[in-house]
């Protein structure tokens, strides 16, 4: 979706800054308009060179978004607002760590969902790539997860040889933040093989030179 969000042109439109961006990300605003609210990720207040990367940020979204669209568990996307801007669904609920924190009833059937939330996100041939991060996984009321800021997000194919075998090992890398957050959430729901996926991933990061 990349046209206009038409509650631009409401003048009953309000926009309210909740959290101030950071480096290279948006600002993240609450965009309210007859009724109805709706989270605005915006880079028109940022600096130049922060807009200029935020415009790929925004179509990498935007592409993402669409190829995920209909998944419970995945906001959906109005359009973009103004030439810097993004206007997705809100999304209710607590960081994962915040809503499993002394929480003894339905932790294993969230994360039974969430994994078929991810299953299903790899299935469109989206790869998130950053769930290790606690504040883009969020736990409604239900304990139903949904998965937010796609921004820096893979899209398949990757093509080739090369690309197949690339694209396995960036699913793993959202299996492998799952089996994080099983580890030090319940660490009695870890399979053996999700054991065994963890330790490899853990020591191949130990390699990484940007950790």
């Amino acid at each position: 979706m990349t046209t206009s969000v038409a509650a631009q042109a409401d003048p009953r439109t309000e926009v309210r800054l909740l959290r101030r961006g950071r480096r290279i990300k948006a600002d993240i605003k609450l965009v309210s308009w007859g009724g109805a609210e709706a989270i605005l990720k915006d880079f028109a207040d940022r600096p130049w060179p922060v807009r200029l990367v935020g415009r790929f940020q925004i179509a990498r979204e935007v592409r993402a978004l669409a190829r995920l669209r209909g998944i419970p568990g995945v906001p959906a996307c109005y359009g973009r607002w103004g030439r810097h801007g993004l206007l997705i669904e809100t999304m209710r609920g607590e960081r994962i760590t915040r809503w499993c924190q002394g929480r003894t009833q339905g932790v294993a059937s969230m994360f039974r969902r969430l994994d078929r939330l991810v299953g299903a996100m790899h299935a469109r041939g989206v790869i998130h790539l950053d769930l290790r991060k606690r504040d883009n996984i969020l736990i409604d009321a239900e304990g139903r997860p949904g998965i937010i800021d796609f921004n820096a997000s893979c899209i398949l194919p990757i093509r080739g040889r090369f690309g197949a075998r690339a694209a396995r090992v960036l699913r793993r890398i959202d299996l492998w933040a799952v089996g994080k957050w099983k580890l030090r959430l319940a660490p009695e729901l870890l399979a053996p093989e999700e054991r065994r996926r963890h330790r490899r991933m853990t020591s191949l990061r130990r390699l990484w030179i940007f950790n």
